[in-house]
């Protein structure tokens, strides 16, 4: 909610000292041209929301009254029609105010001044309007969990009781600030013109304010209890002699871990030891079948409880071991380079360290100094430059840059970062320096070919040097490191270099933390994982494994959680439960069963992805999500929250039965333009995957992405926010019963084309090479190699015997390469009433089933208590499914 909030506008009371760019003329004597409030005026008059007070006067500078401020807030809202009056006897029918009254009243926006008045000339004060303004933006009651500490200020003590919730939540929000003598002032009054301008900064910052659902449930952190009767303890201060028990821990994970060994085949109940609080460094641990438990006994590696347990990979420095550059060094870089620090002899602490590692701060992934370095996430105005390949490196021509990078007073010890686009790829290189051209003083940056498809971040084969001649490349040199979060590394003197630093900075120095191999139910709970270059918990074949109450952050790797080969044609469980993972190179989380064959249809995973956090992830790679599940049956994908994910948030493929609800997705797929919030890829089995009750916010893709022919999925009850539902060639899919807000479905019927193109030219028995009917054929082929498991499939999934290979049935919806879909009993809401030509993008209509949506305006508001102010709740008697919204996220 702070987020949200802390971009409306800046201090609510503060006189303004904005001018607009162009002197406005808004048509009102009062309001000169180049008054800093004439652009806000003419917003608010323009907009319908504000209105003149007469005789060519708008009265910039004349107070609020309470009846004025509730009508500019109702009309923001499309004037809606109130279902009963507003019950103050101080408010008489047909007045300018009276509807916004009563609307202001029903919606919770206003209490009155008591039960029975309102007081509608009274001039509102900045307490009142807060509240107000705190009502309106959060369509009470809602829980706002961030609040600010008003002690501060020199009057808090004359903020009236009910106000102190809503000053709290705008102080905090940076809606009001102090006047005068760090005074809040909650008695005095605002002016007409302020009112205006906060109106105008409101719509700028909430264009979708709208319909920004609040009423989720409200995550309390979970408290972790002490643990009581470990059988192994551990402490950074212990020591691996020792016995183990709370007095006399050991030292090691590797040590906890061997003697759990021998515990086990003591006692039949878990087996758990217990980490006091500590930095662990990498316990770089291998655990095998002989360290398993069993499902009813497994072996937990926990926290004591009582401060954080920590296994870091990296050279991590504080804001402490910073300081300032000295006037020599700041000749070797331009006056924008200022401030920054540097941490000088670095390679102390992290001796393997190389350019192409990246850094993380306490806000993230940090940037290595570039220019120009405005753009982020992704969206580098890269600039071309020639490339000449031979057999061992790329050669990239830097001449255009030649003057920019001889401003050095001198060229020693610098070093130029690259980016390379390639693919989807756009990653830090690794050059082996630069040459100069003696003849025309250019400059060439050299890059090695990958020997071991590692460079960077990004993994590549040897045999790519066709894709360089359509790269691009961007320059990054030091005299550039003027943002926060930026950095730069000069390795001949072993110096790292930040802007302005503050808290802490890691590097990723080692590979990985745990690895395990077909050890079964092993559980981690309550630890954290930090700073790897790779997956921090590697897993293959193994079955049973558990994180809860975990902390996972800062991974370089492709996958910080990676647990492949965990079916292998058996029944297995995996869960990961009320943890955190942010900030990722690519991806927290995959797990992967990888049955392949007649297998592919008996596995029985048991996977639950629940209560977790995950922020930051895919920062340096468009691939995969931040959750990965791929050929796993039943997973359960519930009350996670996503945000800040670059690219997908649920990638899944080859799953049967999996389930994904009550999830929020805020600010998903916003550097990616292929795939979607949740994407599936091409696999055939996939059926029964249920996709329902979560909320999408904004993204600047698509919300659900059905590709290649993909089917089984039934897409249900979600509530969406500008985006979209696409099938792309897919079958048997079903969208139903969802609120559609300015989003839309879309089927892309690729197959239609070929088969109306062999129908046209009486050759149907083209369409026997097609790809996705060869796919299909042996999909079908599989099944019947093994009656057993056909006769399973097609009790549980009658539907995928319904579709026919027989070229006979080449105009039904049965045959295969038909995009037979169902979209049923949608609701969609928009600015203005649209058609359900609108609401259905391209789709081959004979071929699917398209009825019972219903349109509406936001205005008309049939279904839910408020849409314009995010409350979803289905109103009383409303013919619509009961779908509770306030269930979704984190519980």
């Amino acid at each position: 909610m702070k987020k949200l909030l802390s971009v409306m506008f800046a201090a609510l009371m503060a006189a303004s000292c904005v001018v607009s760019v162009n002197a406005l003329k808004t048509g009102f004597s009062d309001v000169e041209e180049g008054r800093w409030s004439a652009a806000s005026i003419n917003y608010a008059v323009e907009n319908g929301y504000m209105k003149g007070v007469g005789g060519d006067k708008f009265d910039p500078e004349g107070s609020l009254t309470r009846a004025m401020v509730a009508t500019v807030l109702w009309r923001r809202e499309g004037e809606p029609k109130p279902t009963a009056p507003s019950g103050f006897s101080d408010v008489p029918a047909n007045e300018w105010y009276t509807d916004a009254v009563a609307w202001a009243k029903e919606t919770g926006v206003v209490k009155g001044i008591t039960d029975k008045t309102f007081e509608p000339d009274r001039l509102i004060t900045r307490e009142q309007l807060a509240t107000m303004l705190f009502r309106f933006s959060s369509s009470a009651p809602v829980s706002v969990p961030e609040r600010a500490d008003l002690s501060p200020f020199s009057d808090d003590e004359k903020v009236s009781e009910w106000a102190n919730e809503p000053l709290e939540w705008a102080v905090e929000a940076g809606l009001i600030k102090g006047t005068d003598g760090n005074r809040l002032a909650p008695e005095g009054n605002a002016t007409r013109e302020q009112f205006a301008a906060i109106i105008e900064r409101y719509d700028g910052s909430f264009k979708l304010a709208y319909n920004a659902p609040v009423l989720f449930s409200h995550y309390t952190e979970k408290e972790y209890p002490l643990v009581e009767d470990a059988d192994i303890y551990v402490a950074v201060t212990g020591d691996d002699s020792a016995a183990g028990t709370k007095d006399a821990p050991v030292r090691t994970f590797a040590r906890a871990a061997e003697m759990a060994r021998g515990k086990k085949a003591e006692k039949d109940s878990s087996v758990v030891v217990a980490f006091f609080a500590g930095d662990y460094g990498n316990p770089d641990v291998s655990l095998s079948a002989e360290d398993s438990g069993t499902k009813d006994a497994p072996v937990v590696y926990c926290a004591y409880g009582d401060g954080d347990v920590v296994f870091s990979g990296g050279a991590t420095f504080s804001e402490d071991d910073f300081e300032p550059i000295t006037e020599e060094e700041k000749a070797n870089f331009s006056e924008k380079a200022a401030p920054f620090v540097k941490k000088a002899d670095m390679s102390v602490k992290f001796p393997e360290y190389t350019i192409a590692d990246p850094l993380f701060s306490d806000d993230g992934l940090c940037t290595v100094a570039r220019w120009p370095n405005k753009y982020q996430d992704g969206t580098d105005q890269l600039q071309h430059a020639g490339f000449t390949p031979d057999d061992n490196h790329i050669r990239i021509n830097m001449s255009m840059f030649t003057r920019r990078i001889l401003k050095y007073h001198t060229l020693e010890g610098l070093y130029l970062y690259g980016y390379l686009t390639t693919g989807w790829y756009k990653d830090l290189l690794l050059t082996d320096g630069y040459v100069v051209d003696e003849e025309t003083g250019a400059l060439d940056m050299i890059i090695p070919y990958p020997e071991t498809a590692r460079m960077g971040y990004l993994r590549h084969e040897p045999e790519f040097a066709s894709d360089w001649y359509n790269a691009t490349a961007l320059v990054n040199v030091s005299e550039e490191l003027d943002a926060a979060g930026e950095f730069f590394v000069d390795t001949a003197a072993k110096t790292l270099y930040v802007y302005d630093p503050h808290g802490s900075y890691s590097f990723p120095k080692e590979e990985r933390c745990v690895v395990m191999d077909h050890a079964d139910y092993i559980v981690f709970r309550g630890l954290t994982f930090t700073s790897f270059r790779d997956s921090m918990i590697y897993a293959r074949t193994c079955h049973g494994v558990t994180i809860d109450l975990c902390t996972v952050t800062m991974c370089a790797g492709d996958n910080a959680v990676d647990i492949n080969g965990c079916g292998r044609g058996r029944d297995f469980d995996i869960s990961v439960t009320n943890s955190v993972f942010s900030v990722f190179a690519c991806r927290p989380i995959s797990i992967i069963g990888n049955n392949s064959g007649a297998n592919m249809f008996s596995r029985h995973g048991n996977v639950e992805i629940r209560n977790n956090y995950f922020s930051f992830t895919n920062l340096t790679k468009d691939d995969g999500g931040a959750v990965e599940v791929k050929r796993v049956d039943d997973a359960h994908i519930c009350h996670n929250e996503f945000e800040n994910i670059s690219r997908c948030a649920i990638d899944y493929g080859g799953c049967k039965n999996m389930i994904a609800e009550y999830n929020s997705f805020k600010r998903c797929m916003y550097n990616s333009s292929d795939g979607g919030v949740f994407y599936s890829w091409n696999s055939f089995e996939d059926w029964g995957n249920v996709i329902r009750y979560n909320v999408f916010y904004p993204c600047e893709w698509y919300h659900v992405y059905i590709d290649d022919d993909e089917p089984g999925t039934t897409v249900s009850g979600n509530l969406m926010i500008d985006g979209a539902v696409v099938v792309h060639d897919g079958r048997n899919n079903s969208v139903l019963d969802n609120v559609l807000i300015s989003s839309y479905v879309t089927i892309t019927p690729a197959n239609r084309e070929a088969v109306e193109d062999a129908i046209r030219n009486d050759d149907v028995a083209s369409l026997t090479t097609h790809r996705y009917y060869k796919s299909w054929k042996a999909f079908f082929d599989r099944l019947d190699a093994n009656p057993e498991m056909k006769a399973g499939f097609e009790e549980k999934y009658p539907e995928v015997f319904d579709m026919s290979l027989d070229l006979a049935d080449v105009n039904s919806p049965a045959f295969v390469l038909n995009p037979y879909n169902v979209i049923r009993g949608n609701l969609s809401i928009t600015r203005t009433r649209e058609s359900e030509e609108d609401l259905i993008g391209e789709v081959s209509r004979p071929w699917c089933v398209i009825e019972g949506n219903t349109f509406f305006t936001r205005e008309e508001n049939p279904i839910f208590v408020n849409p314009t102010r995010g409350d979803y709740r289905i109103r009383e008697g409303a013919d619509f499914p009961d779908i509770h919204f306030e269930e979704v996220g984190r519980y």
